[in-house]
């Protein structure tokens, strides 16, 4: 049973390990648990997955939140207890956000066993709050074993980060966006909802990157903003791109450092320009980024930084400059973990073979 939710962050690294599990288990039955208000609801049950919906509000705000929470919880609790009764897993996973709190705690009162994984690497609150009650925590990045207690924390990585290392290059992909595959570009993409502060700087620093490049840009689902540049020919807009696909091909990749992002960028070997998100928790997006930055595994620019120029800059420095891109591109492949799936399962394996801690 995994329980996951909230994000994109949350979701597709549950989703990734579900699809490891199936193919090496094809007989497994995995149910998800996450909240029937979010975007987990849609994506999951579209991948053919059983998904149970319970409401629980977030961990945030002010006293009365709080206590709502609380609140939720109790109930979510006694929710996640008669259906942990019913449905008798052999193992509770949890990707972090606060939907997975009441089962993995209602799995600890059973003695069920229990797994959490964190992906950034400032560990959320749901994951501090469950890393006393969990029988094993996956980390992503070395930081996580003070945060969540060395004992019972490996540090693996990010299960997306084994299917991207799985996946070939496929030119008709990028093809379909407009872009001729067998010539430099640089894609730049930020996240599935785009950002309409970031493409402003984008659509103005298009008459600033160099003219023998193309340029894909991902604008997002539900970006209101409008590309003053969309009759470039040397530019394509599209809502929408495969990451992965777009990471292995392009020469520079522009995006978010998000947690699922930058685990597939180190396992594919990608050069970036990472633009961290603002809008996160704690600003756990630069830390994210620094993490490859401080190994000159990536380029970083904060939001707060970003202008048309430094961008245009430093874009065309990287497309011209192919030792620099090269380095960049080994240097984060040095830091991918393609094998973190498999490691999870692995664990999973002893946990259930050996119990709490595979010992």
């Amino acid at each position: 049973m995994i329980a996951t939710g909230g994000t994109g962050g949350h979701i597709y690294p549950a989703l990734a390990l579900a699809e490891l599990l199936k193919q090496k288990y094809p007989e497994v039955t995995i149910l998800f648990v996450g909240s029937s208000m979010r975007m987990e609801a849609d994506i999951i049950a579209k991948r053919g997955y059983p998904f149970i919906g319970m409401e629980m509000t977030g961990m945030n705000g002010g006293f009365r939140a709080k206590v709502e929470s609380a609140l939720s919880l109790y109930k979510a609790q006694k929710q996640c207890r008669i259906l942990l009764a019913k449905e008798k897993p052999d193992i509770c996973v949890g990707f972090g956000n606060y939907i997975s709190v009441p089962l993995i705690m209602a799995a600890h009162s059973m003695h069920i066993p229990t797994m959490i994984h964190e992906q950034n690497s400032t560990a959320g609150k749901a994951n501090k709050m469950l890393a006393g009650f969990a029988d094993a925590a996956v980390g992503s990045y070395e930081g996580n074993l003070r945060q969540l207690g060395e004992k019972n924390t490996r540090v693996l990585g990010n299960p997306e980060a084994t299917l991207a290392s799985m996946t070939s290059p496929d030119k008709d992909a990028v093809k379909a966006y407009g872009i001729d595959p067998d010539k430099p570009f640089a894609v730049f993409m930020m996240g599935s909802l785009g950002s309409s502060s970031v493409s402003g700087v984008i659509d103005e620093a298009c008459s600033l990157f160099d003219r023998d490049y193309q340029l894909l840009i991902a604008a997002g689902k539900d970006n209101d903003y409008k590309f003053h540049t969309a009759n470039d020919s040397q530019v394509h807009i599209v809502p929408y791109v495969n990451g992965i696909q777009c990471l292995l091909q392009a020469d520079v990749s522009v995006t978010r450092a998000g947690a699922t992002t930058l685990s597939e960028i180190a396992a594919v070997g990608a050069c970036s320009v990472l633009i961290p998100s603002p809008f996160v928790p704690n600003n756990h997006q630069v830390y994210n980024a620094l993490e490859l930055v401080s190994h000159n595994a990536a380029r970083m620019i904060e939001e707060k930084d970003l202008t048309p120029q430094k961008l245009a800059d430093t874009v065309n420095e990287l497309m011209h400059d192919k030792q620099k891109l090269n380095t960049i591109k080994n240097n984060a492949k040095s830091l991918g973990c393609p094998d973190a799936g498999w490691q999870m399962i692995d664990w999973i394996e002893e946990i259930l073979n050996h119990g709490s801690n595979g010992k």
